[in-house]
C-alpha cells in the first residue's frame, strides 16, 4: 500500500475540533468597565439582557456587558447558581 495513512475524513477537513463546539455554547461576559470576566450559558445572558443587568456588545462572538448600576447583583446572579451543586 502506498501513501500515507491518514483518515480521509479528517485529512478533508470534515471533523471540527472539540474546542469550535465548545465555545458555539457560551457567551464571553465583560465588566461595566469591558474587562471581560468568565463566560456564561446563553439562557443566563438572555435573563441578564431581559431584566436589564446587561447590553449586547458584539454579534459576532456574542457578548454582552454588565451594566454598571448592576454589576454586583449581576455578578452574584451569573456565580451564585453555578456554585450551588
Amino acid at each position: 500500500m502506498t501513501g500515507s495513512t491518514i483518515d480521509t475524513e479528517n485529512a478533508a477537513g470534515n471533523r471540527r475540533p472539540c474546542t469550535l463546539a465548545k465555545d458555539k455554547r457560551t457567551v464571553k461576559v465583560q465588566a461595566a468597565n469591558g474587562q471581560p470576566i468568565n463566560p456564561c450559558h446563553p439562557a443566563r445572558a438572555r435573563q441578564l439582557k431581559r431584566e436589564k443587568r446587561a447590553v449586547r456588545v458584539c454579534r459576532h462572538p456574542f457578548t454582552i456587558r454588565l451594566r454598571a448600576e448592576h454589576q454586583t447583583e449581576a455578578m452574584q446572579h451569573l456565580y451564585f447558581e453555578d456554585q450551588t451543586p
